[in-house]
């Protein structure tokens, strides 16, 4: 080491978190003056930060001091200064759309200090605005389905969620496909008197899980499922003021 800097550079590395080299290179830069080594690494900060953040160089230094001049922590503190949380989520899954809306849907519910027994009561989400509710609503639907199957899905809140399919999301052949589905369960059960005994139970799911049209329903949903996804991600992009 460069004897000559050695006490300077103990004070320089009290008043910035640099290491021995770059210290000792920046003092070398600045002949010896601890303001101006100090100054060197500032400026070499905030290039740092403009290169990964377009803001102005103030807002830049003000968060590498604010973070003790980490990189890391300095983008974070500005990118939670610039975007709301839908917003950053929507950036670090904007390839995993339907990441983004669990993770959406979990900070809405966090947020709002919404309640729920396993599942959502659809009831309490009334009075939240109409682009959230239907996010919130569909998804749930879409995880009940995902966790039961679709047999089980045409008894959960179908009717408030083909609504949301049909008038939100502009899905109407999918809203009907499924409501469709519904009914041909409804009058299969019912001709098998599935309530009736176990067998009768049984004969009625084997019948109604075989039946052409509702195999057409199934394919129907299954097709439009994707489509859904990317609905639902519009819905929120372009309502970003209605989420967190």
């Amino acid at each position: 080491m460069n004897e000559i800097y050695k006490d300077k550079l103990e004070i320089l590395r009290q008043r910035i978190p640099i290491g021995l080299r770059h210290g000792l290179t920046l003092l070398e830069k600045a002949d010896g003056n601890i303001e101006k080594a100090e100054e060197y690494f500032r400026d070499e900060m905030v290039v740092l930060t403009l290169d990964k953040r377009q803001v102005t160089s103030d807002i830049a230094l003000r968060h590498l001091e604010k973070n003790n001049f980490d990189i890391h922590l300095t983008i974070k503190s500005i990118d939670e200064e610039l975007y709301t949380l839908t917003e950053l989520i929507l950036r670090k899954y904007k390839n995993k759309k339907e990441v983004a809306l669990e993770i959406i849907m979990h900070a809405i519910e966090e947020t709002k200090a919404i309640e729920r027994k396993f599942w959502l009561n659809f009831e309490d989400l009334k009075k939240l605005p109409d682009e959230v509710f239907c996010l919130l609503t569909v998804m749930e639907w879409l995880n009940y389905e995902s966790y039961e199957n679709l047999d089980a899905a045409l008894s959960f809140e179908l009717e408030i969620v083909t609504k949301q399919l049909e008038n939100k999301l502009a899905l109407p052949d999918l809203a009907n496909s499924l409501l469709r589905a519904s009914e041909i369960k409804r009058l299969t059960y019912e001709k098998n008197e599935s309530g009736k005994g176990i067998e009768n139970y049984i004969k009625a799911i084997n019948q109604f899980l075989e039946h052409k049209e509702y195999e057409k329903c199934e394919n129907t949903y299954q097709q439009q499922r994707p489509l859904l996804i990317d609905r639902l991600y519009e819905l929120v992009t372009k309502n970003i003021d209605k989420f967190p």
